[in-house]
C-alpha cells in the first residue's frame, strides 16, 4: 500500500515564479530593443531619394550580441524529444514552480538545461534563453544557471546582472565585485557599486558614491539607509522595515549589517546563502534540507551537511540527523544486521521530512549488495526502483510491472494505481496539451505536465491521469515511467 506522499513544502517553494521579480538592480542595462513591425503588403514600396538604405552594423560576438540558444547537454542525452521549443512561441516559463516528485524536478531542470535547438541569433533567442536561466534559478538550481551564464559569456548586462546574483547567494560576493569591475561593459548601479567599493576596502570612495547617488535622487531613502549602516558600523539604525521582495544585494547587505533575512520567507535559491560556512548548523541543515528536498542540491551534498557535526539536541531534526549518521556507519561497515534494524526508521523519518528520493539516491546501490531482512529488505527494493535501477527482491506486482516496462495492462488493485495506468495507457492529454503539443511547444506541454502531476502527489487523482497522459503524447515515456513509479511508492493513499 502506497504511504502519503510528504508536503513538506514552504509556501514560498510553492508559489509560482513569475520571471523571478527579485533579481538585483545591479547593472545598468541597454534599452529593450523595440518589437519588429511587419510591413503592410498592401501599401507600394516608397523610396524618398535613390541612395541605398541605411545599414545597420550590429556585431554578432559584441558585448551586446544576444547569446546563442546555448544548453548543456543535447536533449537525447537526458531522453527527451529533439525539438522542444515552438520558434517565436511564449515558453511560459513564468509558470514554473519547484516540484515535488523527483521526476518533475529532473525534468524541468532538464528542459531548461539542454538546447534547445534553436539559432541562438535573434533577441527571442537571447529572450528564451535569459527566461531559462530566471527559471533555474527560481529553482534553486544555482550551479546549472550559472553553468549556463558561463557558456554564453558573462560579459553582457542582462547576463552577468543574473551571474552577479548567483554570486551573491552563494557565498562569493568579491568574485562578484571583482568580476564587476574588470569588465568595461558592464556599469554598475549606484548601490552595486557602493557595495563592491566596501567589499574592496575603498571605504572614502564608497561614501562619496552614496552622496552622489543621494544628491542625485537616483537611489530610495530606504536604499540609502541601508547603505548608510553597510558604510558606518557605528551609525544609529533607523527603524527600517524590511524589503518587501527583496534582492539578493538587500540580502548581502542586510545581512553585512547585521540584519539577516530569514531564508524560509524568501523564494527557494536564498536557501543557498544559508549554506555558508559562517551560517549556524541548524540553518545550514534547514537549507540544505529545503534544498534537498526540491533537488536543488544533491543527497551527497545533504549528507556532508549531516555529518559536519554530532547532534547535542533531541527533536525531529536532530533524531533525523543521528539516524542518517547511524545508518552511513552501518552501511560503510557493511552490517546488514544494523542496516536492517536502521532502514526503517530511517525511511520513516525521511518520508516524514519529503527527503525520501534523497535517501534512495544516497543509499540504493549500497543497499542492494546487503543481504536485508524483515521491512527493510521491502525498502531497499523500493528505494532501488525510485533510483530506476532494477529491483534485487519482489517489489509489489504493479511496481514491478512499471520497473520492468512494456504495453502489457498494467494489474492495478487500487484507484490509485488505476489512475496511474489510465494516465500512461487509455487517458487522452488535455485540450492545452494536445494544442502545445501540435503547435511544437513540447516543453510547455511537459511543465504543464509537472503541475499536474504535483497536484496528483496531493491526491488529485484526475491530474495523475492527464498529467502522465501530457508526457506520453508529447514523448516523455521515460519521465512518465519515473513518475509513475514515484507516485506508486509514495503517493497519496487512495
Amino acid at each position: 500500500m502506497a504511504c502519503a506522499l510528504p508536503m513538506a513544502a514552504t509556501a514560498q517553494d510553492r508559489a509560482p515564479l513569475s520571471a523571478i521579480g527579485w533579481l538585483s538592480d545591479s547593472v545598468a542595462l541597454p534599452a529593450a530593443l523595440p518589437r519588429p513591425v511587419a510591413p503592410d503588403a498592401a501599401e507600394p514600396p516608397v523610396a524618398s531619394n535613390a541612395l541605398p538604405g541605411r545599414v545597420t552594423v550590429r556585431p554578432l560576438d559584441g558585448p551586446d550580441a544576444p547569446p546563442a540558444a546555448l544548453g548543456l547537454f543535447s536533449p537525447a542525452s537526458r531522453g527527451l524529444p529533439s525539438e522542444l521549443w515552438a520558434p517565436g512561441a511564449d515558453p511560459e516559463l513564468g509558470a514554473i514552480r519547484p516540484a515535488t516528485l523527483a521526476s518533475s524536478q529532473r525534468l524541468l531542470h532538464d528542459l531548461l538545461a539542454a538546447d534547445p535547438g534553436r539559432s541562438g541569433a535573434d533577441d527571442a533567442d537571447e529572450a528564451l534563453f535569459l527566461e531559462r536561466v530566471d527559471a533555474l534559478m527560481g529553482l534553486g538550481q544555482l550551479d546549472t544557471a550559472r553553468s549556463m551564464l558561463d557558456l554564453a559569456g558573462r560579459d553582457r548586462p542582462r547576463s552577468f546582472r543574473r551571474w552577479f546574483d548567483i554570486a551573491l547567494l552563494t557565498g562569493q560576493e568579491n568574485a562578484g565585485c571583482s568580476a564587476m569591475r574588470r569588465l568595461p561593459q558592464i556599469t554598475p548601479t549606484y548601490p552595486a557599486r557602493i557595495f563592491c567599493l566596501a567589499r574592496g576596502g575603498d571605504w572614502r570612495a564608497a561614501e562619496l558614491t552614496l552622496e552622489t547617488a543621494r544628491s542625485l535622487d537616483v537611489i530610495t531613502a530606504a536604499e540609502a539607509e541601508r547603505l548608510r549602516l553597510f558604510l558606518d558600523e557605528l551609525a544609529d539604525p533607523l527603524m527600517l522595515p524590511p524589503p518587501v521582495s527583496p534582492t539578493p544585494l538587500d540580502f548581502a547587505i542586510l545581512a553585512a549589517v547585521g540584519e539577516p533575512l530569514r531564508t524560509p520567507a524568501l523564494p527557494l535559491a536564498f536557501a543557498h546563502a544559508d549554506l555558508r560556512p559562517i551560517t549556524g548548523w541548524k540553518l545550514r541543515l534547514d537549507a540544505a534540507e529545503r534544498l534537498a528536498r526540491r533537488g536543488a542540491i544533491t543527497a551527497d551534498r545533504l549528507w556532508q551537511i549531516y555529518h559536519e557535526r554530532s547532534p547535542a539536541a533531541s527533536g525531529a531534526l536532530w533524531d533525523r540527523v543521528e539516524l542518517a549518521q547511524e545508518l552511513d556507519a552501518a552501511v560503510e561497515a557493511a552490517d546488514p544486521a544494523r542496516v536492517s534494524a536502521l532502514l526503517p526508521q530511517v525511511w520513516d523519518a525521511m518520508q516524514a521530512a519529503g527527503l525520501p528520493h534523497a535517501l534512495a539516491m544516497r543509499y540504493a546501490d549500497d543497499l542492494g549488495r546487503l543481504p536485508l531482512t524483515g521491512p527493510a529488505r521491502d525498502i531497499a527494493a523500493q528505494l532501488s526502483a525510485l533510483t530506476g535501477a532494477p529491483a534485487t527482491t519482489p517489489l509489489l506486482p504493479f511496481v514491478a510491472a512499471l520497473v520492468g516496462g512494456g504495453d502489457a495492462p498494467l494489474p492495478a488493485q487500487s484507484p490509485l494505481e488505476a489512475a496511474i495506468a489510465d494516465g500512461l495507457q487509455v487517458t487522452p492529454p488535455p485540450a492545452r496539451a494536445s494544442r502545445a503539443i501540435a503547435e511544437g511547444r513540447r516543453a510547455s506541454a511537459a511543465i504543464d505536465a509537472a503541475a499536474l502531476l504535483d497536484d496528483g502527489a496531493e491526491g488529485n487523482l484526475d491530474a495523475i491521469r492527464q498529467g502522465l497522459a501530457t508526457l506520453v503524447a508529447a514523448g516523455f515515456h521515460d519521465t512518465a515511467r519515473r513518475a509513475a513509479i514515484e507516485l506508486a511508492i509514495l503517493g497519496p493513499d487512495a
